[in-house]
């Protein structure tokens, strides 16, 4: 599955363009890209009076605009986030789109509400008692198990002060944090004590800024839906491979074509549905068959690309396009190169009995395909669906590159 990857892109005085006339002076911007591409971007815009009504509730914080800077920053990542949750490869195609999100007093009880509330993942309750399951080797406090995983108690007030950021704007990247216990003036406290980096940066050391607005190498990552299942005509499927072979034709010259076949809608079997697991290995050996039969003219690969002559058409095929396109439209290839990789995987277990990585099982829930058994008539389908679907963006990706060099 694909991630959309957003980022802090700064702080400004004023949006372009907007008057500056009774705004707070921290206007936090975020950008969302997928790939090398920026599909989004946006600015969190507060009022002056909203701000003095939020910071005339804060009398009890020592700095009331460095917090208020804090609750802009994480209202911000929460609200991107469901803009961008749901959406998929192919809602991703045209212009980077702008936004202001220009926050009133109205909205005043929105941020206010974040003060009161410490969003964090390893906080876990037991009966009438919260507790902690990130502690440190050497928390002497985590006496405790629940679920096998050794916990220390602790409470809404404590984890409150605690160094760890809050889970709505901490970095995707920061892993394995280890919470102490500090006895303090009498007081119990939490505090953040060592984290991993998943992306290996030096910058974990201070993980109190592995949060929006701290480190400049933070990022949150969205995970881009799975296409849902649809209908498709019987010959849908057989017509897709005919499309992208006029494409192909169109981009690389009459005599290149991709498909091997006279056309691959006289490949009877991709229109039929199936009823067990028999059928359903006949159907996707015969799908199989297409994808190793897909012609790639070696004066279209890399140099050197073309003196390996053991390279599978898929490896052909993603190394033409990789090749041939620009880098733009490389994420979105690559994605669908990935899924007719998985639809073949998912063919050689099944038809050639591997259980190595869990076999067929583990190969149909890469694609989406959960039950174990599965459904052979369900599973049949998506997979026409699916395979439809990349070589439908292979074709979309191709004709941009066509047009915009025509």
């Amino acid at each position: 599955m694909s991630d959309l990857v957003i980022s802090y892109a700064g702080h400004m005085p004023s949006y372009p363009g907007l008057p500056v006339a009774d705004m707070y002076p921290y206007i936090p911007s975020f950008k969302a890209e997928y790939g090398d591409r920026k599909i989004f971007q946006t600015w969190v815009q507060l009022s002056g009076y909203a701000a003095n009504l939020i910071k005339s509730r804060l009398v009890d914080i020592a700095d009331a605009d460095q917090f208020l800077r804090g609750l802009l920053l994480r209202y911000g990542v929460r609200r991107l986030e469901r803009h961008m949750h749901g959406l998929e490869i192919k809602d991703l195609e045209g212009e980077p789109q702008t936004d202001v999100w220009n926050l009133a007093a109205s909205d005043a009880s929105e941020l206010l509400s974040l003060t009161n509330e410490k969003t964090c993942t390893y906080q876990r309750k037991s009966g009438r008692d919260l507790f902690c399951m990130a502690p440190s080797q050497h928390d002497g406090k985590a006496i405790y198990t629940i679920e096998g995983r050794r916990c220390s108690p602790t409470s809404r007030a404590v984890c409150r002060e605690c160094t760890l950021p809050h889970t709505d704007y901490i970095c995707s990247h920061l892993l394995h944090p280890e919470i102490g216990s500090v006895a303090a003036g009498g007081l119990y406290q939490r505090q953040v004590v060592g984290a991993l980096c998943d992306q290996g940066m030096s910058a974990v050391r201070e993980i109190q800024q592995c949060r929006a607005g701290g480190h400049s190498c933070w990022q949150r990552l969205v995970e881009l839906e799975q296409p849902a299942a649809e209908s498709i005509s019987p010959l849908g499927l057989a017509e897709s491979f005919d499309v992208l072979d006029a494409i192909w034709r169109l981009a690389f010259g009459r005599n290149n074509r991709l498909l091997a076949l006279s056309t691959a809608t006289g490949s009877a079997a991709l229109s039929l549905g199936c009823a067990n697991r028999a059928e359903f290995e006949t159907r996707l050996s015969a799908l199989a068959d297409i994808v190793d039969r897909l012609k790639i003219d070696s004066s279209l690969l890399p140099v050197g690309g073309s003196q390996n002559d053991n390279k599978g058409s898929l490896d052909k095929l993603e190394q033409c396009l990789l090749n041939k396109l620009p880098e733009r439209h490389r994420p979105a290839v690559v994605d669908a190169i990935r899924t007719i990789r998985r639809i073949r995987q998912a063919r050689n277990a099944i038809q050639h009995g591997i259980t190595e990585g869990g076999g067929l099982t583990a190969k149909l829930r890469e694609l989406g395909i959960d039950d174990a058994p599965p459904r052979w008539s369900e599973a049949w389908d998506s997979i026409r669906v699916q395979m439809a679907n990349a070589l439908t963006t292979i074709r979309v990706e191709l004709r941009q590159w066509v047009d915009s060099t025509s």
